[in-house]
């Protein structure tokens, strides 16, 4: 809502904030709007990132075995 108001500043910090969470959406977003201009480098760099390092975090076995048997498990 914040981009479609004109608020790109804001609307990056909601979707920085969510990536940081492991929100595969937000990612993408913040991607198209690096396409679009409306994001440096640096910051779908950043974003990138973070979501790297979530995913880092909550790598397991039993998780990449849940993902492997069952696409809804799923988590990358």
């Amino acid at each position: 809502m914040e981009e479609r108001a004109g608020n790109i500043d804001r609307a990056l910090k909601h979707h920085m904030i969510a990536v940081r969470g492991g929100d595969n959406d937000s990612l993408e977003i913040i991607k198209r709007m690096y396409k679009d201009k409306h994001a440096s480098k640096e910051v779908y760099m950043k974003a990138l990132k973070s979501y790297q390092e979530y995913l880092s975090e909550i790598k397991s076995p039993q998780r990449d075995k849940a993902a492997a048997d069952d696409e809804e498990y799923r988590y990358y």
